[in-house]
């Protein structure tokens, strides 16, 4: 098992085999996180080719031989100037496929997210967590991560 950067050449799988079975789970959990129903994986892929191009996002994916079973996507975000603090980064997604986890490859990602941040000159790695992820906020907990905020949304 490798943890790398994703590959240009891999965005279509990247897409088909990670980010859509991520978002449809995401999706399940939390109507907030429902896809459309129309252009999904073209728009989908616009956005994700996008994103690799940006210098201040990194994702990288768990290798198993030919397939890709979890990534992690990492951002370097800038503090507003009027705070002491500099960059931060923060874990936009983590996602393992259902038959790999609990066999440590989300630990692995956080860890390589992490470093990479360290080396963009974060100062603090952040996420946000479905309220009802219990199994995802223990795997943060268990990394050090602290509660500093609750995100509350509401529908209009």
């Amino acid at each position: 098992m490798r943890i790398r950067r994703l590959r240009a050449t891999e965005l279509v799988r990247f897409v088909d085999d990670l980010w859509l079975p991520f978002a449809r789970e995401m999706a399940a959990m939390d109507e907030f996180d429902t896809l459309a129903e129309h252009g999904v994986r073209a728009n989908v892929f616009s956005y994700i080719k996008d994103r690799y191009s940006d210098d201040d996002i990194a994702t990288f994916v768990a290798d198993d031989g030919d397939e890709l079973v979890g990534y992690v996507t990492v951002e370097k975000r800038a503090s507003p100037p009027v705070f002491v603090r500099g960059p931060r980064g923060y874990i936009d997604s983590l996602y393992v496929v259902r038959s790999r986890r609990e066999s440590g490859i989300a630990t692995r990602l956080m860890l390589r997210a992490e470093s990479w941040a360290r080396r963009q000159g974060c100062e603090y790695l952040s996420l946000d967590v479905h309220a009802d992820n219990e199994i995802a906020q223990s795997l943060y907990r268990r990394d050090e991560f602290e509660i500093k905020r609750h995100r509350m949304t509401k529908r209009l």
